[in-house]
């Protein structure tokens, strides 16, 4: 039963962007246009070897860096199996996501008259139990893999955290993190130190003053008494309101058996001037923001923001009224250094297209540029200038704007460079094809375009093919990668995804060419090294 809901998982929600750096070897499925190939054959290629030829080269991760200075791709509501208010939960939505290297995955645990449920609370959603889920997550955790962060939201009291600890710790046994790890030191912890382990991110309330029965202030660094616009929302993370009376509930504490499983992750909502703090105790804090929350501090706070994450982890959650499971902009927040942008995996949307596009082909964990981590140095290539031109010949086997066989329809490719200095766009001509029933219509357009822009080593590129039509123009098919990873100077023949992530059989002939345009200043600076390094050499 569980294997089957598994395949089904896969064959509704699984996605096939591994083909842009894993291309099918079978290509016998696969047809392109007679326009396509006389055009690869006047170019000496052979379409056999673009075919199974990768598009992009994944990047080697490196390990050793301390754990605030990677992004991670990350699940919310990890759990569903459909939309927030009405859904099923279960435990094989998270092999789903663990088995497409998600690295944080969500719990939602609520007690039950039948034990320890997890479910999406206030809503219709139904439960699975919280013991199936924590062996659905250990048994995806192999001994190489990079680590696992789990973020729980407890709304269990403190008497029946003893019980949800038992099972945590019976079902994840050493691979568990429970406490500091012996030898290493507090802020040099790596991944390479956590290989093949869970680290469970814990709500963390401080301690109560003395006399007030207030919970203490982080340590302030900062005079400043200016109200800060990032303070949290009074919601929580499924957009239920919170109760305005006043009072603590119950579920808002938690036991200190439970608080030290979160060692590395003490989670904390951000209160007034959290920006500003200087975060001592607790060691390890984690602040835990709506993208709402952030959202009121840009761009103005872009600086703190990124200071701050050098620091500290961050984890960004989708708003509460996203119950369609849409998601936000995960660039938005990896450019201020969060961590952590967690989405709705439900569907492949632009938020999911770019977090595959980030993540794709490596261990789910990927280095921040230079200038966002910890020790962050002037990396000359963060100055560098760039010109990229590119072609696009055509597309084979378009297949029909919404299942429309046979039908004639006119359509046209979006280019789209996401860039921190304001994304840019590109617009080919429109053209009327005609779907061939069980090959898909070809369109051919022969065009080209460049684009010039700053050094950004986060920078995505994005082709979409759109119908022309009257009203809201239909998206069919799109391509989505990394600039840093995507093949440049050679003709590629981009696997182009339908709008739920799967291979459409679809294939798009571009050439991308990337010339640096500050070879001068750049030249002198290797020069001013080398003399540097002899005068060095010679004293």
């Amino acid at each position: 039963m569980a294997e089957d809901l598994q395949d089904e998982l896969i064959h509704v929600y699984g996605v096939n962007t591994k083909y842009n750096y894993e291309p099918p070897q079978d290509i016998s499925g696969i047809r392109l246009s007679p326009e396509i190939l006389a055009f690869i054959e006047k170019q000496d290629e052979s379409p056999e070897k673009l075919l199974r030829h990768p598009v992009i080269e994944p990047q080697e991760v490196d390990d050793s860096f301390p754990i605030t200075d990677y992004f991670i791709s990350s699940s919310h509501n990890t759990y569903l199996l459909s939309r927030q208010i009405i859904g099923r939960a279960s435990a094989a939505s998270y092999t789903h996501v663990l088995s497409r290297n998600g690295r944080c995955v969500e719990i939602d645990v609520w007690p039950s008259s039948k034990g320890l449920v997890v479910t999406h609370g206030h809503t219709f959603s139904k439960g699975v139990s919280f013991e199936s889920v924590c062996v659905a997550i250990i048994e995806a955790v192999k001994p190489d893999s990079w680590p696992v962060f789990v973020s729980l939201e407890c709304h269990v009291d403190v008497s029946g955290q003893e019980e949800l600890v038992r099972v945590l710790k019976e079902a994840w046994g050493e691979k568990l993190v429970a406490g500091p790890l012996k030898g290493v030191a507090d802020d040099e912890v790596s991944p390479a130190h956590l290989k093949g382990r869970i680290l469970l991110m814990v709500e963390y309330y401080p301690p109560a003053a003395t006399g007030t029965g207030e919970g203490q202030e982080i340590e302030d660094s900062s005079s400043s008494s200016s109200s800060d616009s990032g303070e949290e929302e009074p919601y929580d993370e499924g957009g239920v309101k919170a109760a305005a009376t006043g009072k603590k509930h119950d579920h808002s504490r938690i036991s200190p058996e439970l608080a030290e499983l979160g060692y590395y992750a003490r989670s904390m909502k951000p209160s007034k001037g959290w920006l500003e703090r200087l975060m001592i105790d607790p060691l390890h804090a984690l602040i835990n923001i709506s993208e709402s929350a952030c959202d009121a501090l840009l761009p103005v706070s872009m600086p703190a923001l990124i200071s701050h994450s050098q620091k500290h982890l961050r984890r960004i959650y989708p708003r509460g009224t996203r119950i369609q499971s849409s998601n936000p902009d995960p660039l938005k927040y990896w450019r201020n250094g969060s961590q952590v942008v967690s989405l709705n995996w439900q569907v492949y949307d632009r938020g999911m297209q770019l977090n595959e596009a980030m993540f794709v082909g490596g261990p789910g964990w990927v280095l921040k540029p230079p200038h966002l981590r910890r020790r962050s140095d002037d990396d000359d290539d963060r100055h560098a200038k760039w010109r990229l031109k590119c072609e696009l010949v055509g597309i084979s086997s378009l297949p029909p704007p919404n299942g429309r066989k046979g039908k004639s329809f006119s359509t046209y490719v979006i280019a789209k460079l996401f860039h921190s200095s304001g994304d840019v766009e590109w617009h080919s001509k429109t053209v009327k094809t005609i779907d061939v029933v069980g090959e898909g219509a070809d369109v051919f357009w022969k065009e080209e375009w460049e684009w010039e822009y700053d050094n950004d080593e986060l920078a995505v590129i994005r082709l979409m093919a759109y119908e022309n039509e009257f009203g809201i123009d239909d998206k069919i098919v799109v391509f989505c990668a990394r600039m840093d990873e995507l093949i440049t100077d050679s003709w590629l023949l981009l696997p182009m995804l339908d709008m739920k992530g799967k291979s459409s059989g679809a294939t798009t002939l571009a050439r991308f060419n990337l010339e640096r345009t500050d070879k001068h200043r750049y030249l002198h600076k290797l020069n001013q090294k080398a003399t540097e390094l002899l005068k060095k050499l010679k004293v």
